[in-house]
């Protein structure tokens, strides 16, 4: 209710300073005819004006460029409607005028805003340089005014008869380019904000109720030219609204719109991005230009035992890079500031008890918008275990190595005797096996008997058992059984 009623407040607010300028200039007109026609023009002229300044100082970013071409055919119609005003009967500032110059002057504003308010849709959304079409403008102009003031430009006024058939004429050619224009305007009503479109449309609507009003008129000072000023007026305020809204209300609506939505967007980038280092195993720590520590991830807090808000605004290479190391690591961290990025960089770096660990890392800059270094971003793994296996293992292959050094082997064909089982080694010379088998190996042999020899060599010490002279004589019954 509170914001129906400041709407309703804001309305009446406005409608009551419309009728009041309007009442204003009705009661001029009995006092001085001329006073309403030069307040009515200096209100258009003031309000044409507006436009182009609105248009001028929004033509970098505003998103409707037509209505930057707008504006600059405006500041001309404006120039031409001063003339207008000046030379209005009764004025005198231009004694030597003919009667009919201020009629021209007016249809030639009229003509020029028509053609303008054509082209503008025609224009679309395409961008051009506005200092040219101020330049072509203003040589239009001066053609124009060379024409009326020259004396070659036709009759529109006769005093005592009214208007020509050319001034009139002019006028209906004037309501069918402002209704053309209409026509274009709503054809490209998809590229236009509807509350542009609808008060362009009621201002083009109220300039040909104007030019209807300026073609019966008989009298310069009559009623049909006095209710056409009061529709100009309205005309010209109801396009200025349009640029205004066009040019500054609502792109900064949605340029507020656009900042809420990127801001949001922001916001969860960055939450995705903090999710994203917090749960990241690597060690990731981020280092002001003077070395000085701005984030911790958990990952460099799990390994080198530091908590974030112990290391933040420390120095780098003082808290966790010794001083033997410190200055090649600080020469690392130059490069990488000066858009030079090191990958895979070993170096030490000590945890809060003081402990070594070896570091595999990456460093490279961060620079904001306009390229300025913010910092460095360092990345790594904790390799100490990696190394620890690495020289487990080297150390694994060297004692495998010296033990492979040591085993001697055997291959090949070896030539024995059948007889006394001596061997013939490489120089051609017989050896008993023992002895050969000893020097090409690691063996070594104890002389034994076996059983049968024992018995064949030594009988009165090693009798042969029954079962063994029964399987000699392979006797069935005497033989072991299988079991």
């Amino acid at each position: 209710m509170p914001a129906a009623r400041h709407q309703y407040l804001r309305w009446s607010g406005f409608a009551l300073t419309w009728v009041l300028l309007l009442l204003g200039l009705h009661l001029s007109v009995p006092y001085s005819y001329n006073l309403f026609h030069s307040l009515a023009e200096t209100f258009s002229v003031v309000v044409a004006c507006g436009i182009f300044m609105v248009a001028w100082n929004t033509r970098e970013f505003s998103r409707v460029p037509y209505l930057t071409f707008l504006g600059v055919a405006y500041l001309f119609v404006a120039g031409l409607d001063v003339l207008h005003t000046l030379a209005y009967q009764g004025m005198d500032i231009f004694p030597d005028a003919r009667p009919d110059l201020t009629t021209q002057l007016w249809l030639v504003a009229r003509v020029m805003e028509a053609v303008s308010l054509v082209l503008a849709p025609l224009l679309g959304m395409r961008r051009f340089k506005a200092e040219a079409l101020l330049i072509v403008y203003a040589l239009v102009t001066a053609g124009l005014l060379t024409l009326i003031f020259t004396d070659h430009f036709p009759l529109c006024y006769i005093p005592g008869q009214g208007l020509t058939p050319f001034k009139v004429y002019g006028e209906y050619l004037v309501c069918l380019l402002l209704a053309g224009a209409g026509v274009l305007f709503w054809w490209r009503a998809p590229m236009l904000d509807p509350l542009v479109l609808r008060l362009v449309l009621a201002s083009i609507a109220c300039t040909i109720v104007s030019e209807v009003c300026f073609t019966i008129y008989v009298n310069a000072f009559g009623t049909a030219n006095q209710v056409g000023h009061y529709l100009k007026i309205i005309s010209f305020y109801l396009l200025y609204r349009a640029s205004v809204v066009a040019s500054l209300k609502r792109p900064y609506q949605v340029l507020f719109r656009d900042l809420g939505l990127r801001e949001q967007h922001l916001r969860a980038s960055e939450g995705r991005l903090r999710a994203i280092l917090e749960n990241a195993a690597a060690l990731v720590i981020f280092l002001a230009p003077d070395w000085k520590v701005h984030e911790f991830n958990r990952g460099a807090q799990e390994t080198l035992g530091w908590q974030r808000q112990e290391v933040l605004s420390r120095d780098f290479l003082s808290l966790l890079i010794s001083p033997e190391q410190a200055p090649g690591v600080e020469d690392i961290l130059r490069q990488s500031l000066d858009g030079r990025p090191q990958r895979q960089v070993e170096t030490v770096m000590h945890d809060k008890q003081g402990q070594p660990h070896h570091m595999l890392w990456n460093c490279t800059c961060l620079e904001d918008g306009q390229g300025q270094p913010l910092g460095v971003v360092i990345s790594g793994l904790d390799i100490t275990v990696r190394i620890k296996y690495a020289q487990e293992r080297e150390k694994l292959i060297q004692s495998l190595q010296e033990a492979l050094a040591e085993v001697k082997t055997l291959s090949g064909l070896l030539p024995i005797c059948s007889h006394c089982k001596k061997v013939r080694d490489d120089s051609g010379y017989w050896r008993q096996i023992e002895r050969y088998v000893e020097k090409h190996t690691q063996a070594e042999f104890s002389h034994s008997l076996c059983p049968q020899c024992a018995h064949e060599l030594y009988p009165d010490y090693f009798p042969r058992s029954a079962s063994e002279v029964a399987a000699e004589l392979k006797i069935p019954g005497n033989q072991p059984k299988n079991r």
